[in-house]
């Protein structure tokens, strides 16, 4: 599959080169963004202006997580949790029977 590159003029794509697809050729457009680096502040600049790039770029994160999959993984921490401490007591006499 080969790329051919354009740049949206008027809301249509224009192509650099002319290309020989025939009309009625569907294809796909891939948005080409700039390097990260070149969108990230400097690390040391605490400026009103640096710290709402931040912000910005903050916000674009999507969630790795379904509200479902988030609340599941909540109560098998909440369960985990519970049980960690229920053993605790348990868990100390056995490290010091050794030493007894």
């Amino acid at each position: 599959m080969s790329t051919i590159r354009g740049t949206i003029r008027g809301g249509q794509v224009v192509l650099e080169t002319p290309t020989d697809l025939p009309d009625g050729t569907q294809v796909v457009v891939e948005l080409i963004r700039p390097p990260l680096a070149s969108l990230l502040p400097d690390d040391d600049d605490n400026s009103h202006e640096a710290v709402e790039k931040r912000l910005l770029l903050m916000d674009q994160f999507q969630p790795w997580m379904t509200p479902e999959e988030f609340a599941a993984w909540e109560k098998m921490r909440a369960e985990d949790k519970a049980f960690q401490l229920n053993q605790w007591e348990k868990w100390n006499r056995e490290a010091a029977e050794p030493w007894e």
